[in-house]
């Protein structure tokens, strides 16, 4: 606009302009804005570089100075009575996505507009006014959006409504229905169900445990799916129940912070399916023998691998405990002989067994077994960088930890977790050129620790973040110092964490930016976070001047693990059998028992039972014992009425932190 020649045009040349002109000129060229100005009665056209990109070349440089209405003729009928309405005084226009079609770039195109008409004052032109200022913006992907964003909900809301399946989505911890389709509301008998919580609306539901599954879903973050789930409600007021069965899937839905506010249910009604099915197996009797017959050999080869497996555990918990009493038997010659005699015949006994195991090795599959004991998470950083501290530095890296004051303890197998944050240091270091910097750190948010192996290396691709956890995926890596490997290292961290309860994320902005990979653990329970980690010579035995009951069938785990607690201070009294234990409890009256599951006799969940049922045993501290730990066995010992179980061996600090805090609630 500043070089074109305005002297033939209907305002003449730059010189003669009346100043309000000028002004509005200098305005609109100092922005980058799209604006533009029609001028004197004819409307004469005057814009700045940004509206020039919105006209296209048809009508640039040829508008300039040129009659609005020669310019605009195709779309006048709409911005004519606009500009009129202005040019006479009755005010500004505005107009929010407004359709104003042009011809641009060759073509007719709808073009939306947020733009607004202001009246340009000037005293010596008709009503005052001078000409108009058009400021505008073209909104027109936003508006396609928008339409797209509409078209897609109502496509949604229709597919919802229509969907043969059924629909319904639950908010807040009572899981309160928020929409239902038709289809949900055919299978619950037509019951109004929006805006009322589960309690409210299908109490049965509740009853049948269905309540108890969205509370797990809702507490843990993971889907559950169900296949011919059995649900049976009333079909109205006094009439008769209904039974139905559904496959479904409940998902947990989950705010920006990972959180979850809801879960959406959907499903179909399998009742002929499941109905069908009963009626095939009712005919296949023989093949369902014959099905009954290879699980059931199948479960003894399962039962014998997993007992053998148990009796591994019952040396090793004496030879621990022995090895423990070594610890604080300082220079008493009695106690080091009985350990070591210990050690010795356990010893017998592991090899007989471990030949025993190597032998059926190859009828069994590779399962990790966590040994989990409270420990403290500090520690294994510790332990785990000064282990991985040499090979770092060597590569020519600098290896830093930061640690917080205070404890982060998990309930964990510390093997693990050393295997878990080597790998992570191992391969940041691997893919960091040399100089680089890797820092691990740790701290405790809630009742969750964080864990975090950072680089500077050369980051991961965005589109790779998720799939370096899968099994063989791998990054290029121009700088990794030594070849590409099998790519199993993340996915062996990513099973591990997950198996502790846990999750781990990478996060990178991109190559050459470097990696983090975080890792979150629950932290263990308060009961264990006496447990502490000291540098120097044995723990001090903390649990003391208790009375207590340990009952196993194993001696030699029974003697030592007695004779521990007595070095604490404790006046201990044993058992080799439920009965016996029994008895000497009613006499005794113990404030803590350790109890062996499977003990000939009477078990301990029955001596647990009995113990529960009188008033000297209702507060004491009960522990289960057991080669097992299996989620199932736990909520065993935990409906017979013990406070904790523990997986054999037994970690005696684990032992001996449990005994110390009712220690200091007795004293």
């Amino acid at each position: 606009m500043r070089t074109h020649d305005w002297s033939t045009s209907p305002i003449g040349a730059p010189g003669t302009w009346p100043q309000p002109l000028r002004a509005m000129v200098r305005l609109i060229l100092n922005t980058g804005h799209p604006m533009y100005i029609w001028w004197g009665l004819e409307g004469a056209c005057l814009y700045n570089d940004a509206y020039r990109e919105c006209i296209g070349d048809e009508r640039h440089p040829s508008s300039l100075g040129r009659p609005a209405l020669e310019v605009w003729e195709e779309i006048w009928p709409i911005i004519g009575p606009q500009i009129q309405q202005v040019r006479e005084g009755r005010g500004a226009t505005w107009h929010v996505n407004h359709l104003v079609p042009i011809t641009r770039n060759g073509h007719r195109e709808d073009v939306y507009w947020t733009y607004s008409y202001s009246p340009i004052d000037d005293e010596q032109s008709p009503h005052g006014i001078g000409g108009v200022l058009v400021v505008c913006t073209e909104t027109t992907a936003q508006v396609l959006a928008n339409q797209r964003m509409a078209a897609e909900r109502d496509q949604l809301g229709q597919l919802f409504e229509q969907a043969p399946t059924f629909m319904t989505l639950l908010s807040g911890p009572q899981h309160r229905f928020e929409i239902a389709n038709p289809s949900y509301r055919t299978l619950v008998g037509g019951r109004d169900v929006v805006g009322k919580t589960l309690a409210q609306a299908l109490p049965e539901a509740v009853a049948q445990g269905y309540q108890e599954l969205l509370d797990q879903v809702y507490a843990s973050g993971e889907a559950y799916i169900a296949k011919g789930a059995r649900f049976t409600y009333q079909s109205g007021p006094g009439g008769a129940l209904a039974e139905r069965f559904v496959d479904f899937v409940y998902q947990p839905i989950k705010g920006r912070d990972g959180r979850v506010t809801g879960i959406f249910v959907e499903g179909a009604d399998v009742t002929d399916r499941e109905l069908a099915d009963a009626a095939l197996r009712a005919s296949e009797a023989k093949y369902r023998e014959l099905a009954r017959v290879l699980a059931e050999s199948n479960q003894a080869k399962d039962e014998f691998l997993a007992t053998l497996a148990h009796e591994l555990r019952n040396p090793l918990a004496a030879i621990g405990n022995a090895l423990a009493l070594q610890r604080h038997a300082q220079h008493d010659a009695h106690l080091l002989q009985s350990s070591r005699s210990i050690i010795e015949r356990q010893l017998v006994q592991m090899v007989r067994l471990i030949d025993d195991l190597l032998d059926l090795s190859r009828l069994t599959r590779g399962l990790v077994d966590l040994r989990r004991a409270p420990l403290s998470l500090v520690e294994v950083v510790r332990q785990a960088v000064e282990s991985c501290r040499p090979a770092v530095e060597q590569a020519g890296h600098r290896l830093v930890a930061s640690l917080p004051a205070h404890e982060c303890v998990v309930d964990a197998d510390e093997t693990r977790l050393l295997q878990v944050l080597s790998n992570l240091i191992s391969n940041a270091a691997k893919f960091t050129p040399q100089g680089g910097r890797i820092e691990v750190s740790l701290r405790c948010e809630a009742a969750t620790a964080l864990l975090s192996v950072r680089d500077d290396g050369i980051g991961i691709p965005p589109d790779l973040l998720d799939a370096v956890f899968d099994m063989f995926t791998q990054v290029h890596r121009t700088h990794a110092r030594v070849g590409d490997g099998l790519g199993i290292g993340l996915t062996l961290v990513k099973q591990l964490v997950e198996r502790h309860g846990g999750s781990v994320v990478a996060h990178s902005d991109g190559p050459g930016t470097g990696s983090e990979f975080v890792v979150r653990l629950p932290l263990a329970s308060q009961a264990l976070h006496a447990l502490t980690c000291a540098d120097a010579g044995p723990p001090a035995l903390a649990g003391s001047g208790l009375r207590v009951l340990v009952a196993d069938d194993n001696a030699d785990a029974t003697d030592s693990l007695a004779l521990l607690l007595g070095l604490a201070g404790n006046e201990v009294r044993t058992a080799s059998d439920g009965l016996q234990a029994w008895a000497i409890a009613q006499e005794f009256q113990p404030q803590v028992m350790l109890l062996d599951i499977a003990m000939p006799g009477m078990d301990g969940h029955e001596v647990c039972r009995r113990v529960r049922a009188t008033s000297w045993g209702r507060d004491a501290l009960l522990l289960a014992s057991s080669g097992w730990g299996q989620p199932e066995v736990r909520r065993h010992s935990a409906e017979a009425g013990f406070d904790h179980h523990l997986v054999k061996p037994l970690d005696y600090d684990a032992v001996d932190a449990l005994l110390a805090g009712r220690s200091g609630r007795s004293g």
